[in-house]
């Protein structure tokens, strides 16, 4: 059995922890059933890059495993211990690095789109808007969401309409950020280097084909 990577340790120490603070937090009685399950899912999915990787389906960047980490393990905190009703800003550091996280992992499937897509094709200014409009579309859903939750159980997910509007400003700023930060780093690595060390499965690079004629030249970036 081959090693546990560095980016696989913290995967795992990170969804030990959240397990932990699950325990901790119900047994504490600071958290309820909806907290604790919402804990044990985000301690779940720590587990998922690992899962890819070992399965040989992909293989994400460090930094990438890094992101995700501390997205999940400042929204799992903040549901436990519910720093999302007494922190005022908790709530728009979450969707901060959420927006970050999602636009960063959106602009790398395009990347893997133009690479291996040959009818697919972005100028690097498209792939940059495409994946901030997709975040700030996304973030639009996700509070109306929210809304329609606190409406029909009687929720306060969304504190304010101020709290609304802070939280999509936040999306905004964190998603055109994150996709002029992936604009750079695509451009300083170059494409084709980044996709081969994601070591897609050839079954997933199948499908990122599909529909692809072959007949064109390989797309180069920039």
């Amino acid at each position: 059995m081959r090693r546990l990577t560095y980016d696989e340790i913290a995967c795992l120490f990170m969804a030990a922890l959240i397990l932990v603070l699950c325990v901790h937090s119900y047994v504490s009685g600071i958290c309820y059933k909806y907290e604790l399950n919402n804990g044990l899912f985000c301690a779940a999915f720590c587990t998922v890059p690992v899962i890819m990787k070992r399965s040989g389906a992909l293989v994400l960047p460090g930094p990438f495993v890094i992101l995700i980490l501390a997205a999940i393990a400042f929204h799992a905190f903040g549901v436990l211990y519910f720093s999302y009703d007494e922190l005022y800003y908790y709530d728009n550091l979450t969707h901060t690095l959420s927006s970050v996280t999602v636009s960063a992992c959106v602009y790398l499937t395009l990347v893997c789109y133009q690479v291996y897509n040959r009818s697919f094709l972005l100028s690097p200014a498209m792939m940059s808007l495409a994946s901030a409009m997709f975040m700030m579309t996304f973030s639009v859903g996700w509070e109306l969401f929210e809304y329609v939750v606190d409406v029909s159980t009687g929720t306060n997910m969304q504190f304010s309409p101020t709290d609304t509007l802070r939280d999509m400003l936040c999306n905004t700023i964190a998603a055109s950020a994150a996709s002029a930060g992936m604009h750079y780093y695509v451009r300083r690595r170059g494409a084709e280097d980044i996709v081969e060390s994601l070591r897609i499965h050839p079954l997933l690079r199948r499908f990122v084909a599909w529909g692809s004629d072959g007949k064109r030249s390989p797309i180069r970036l920039y």
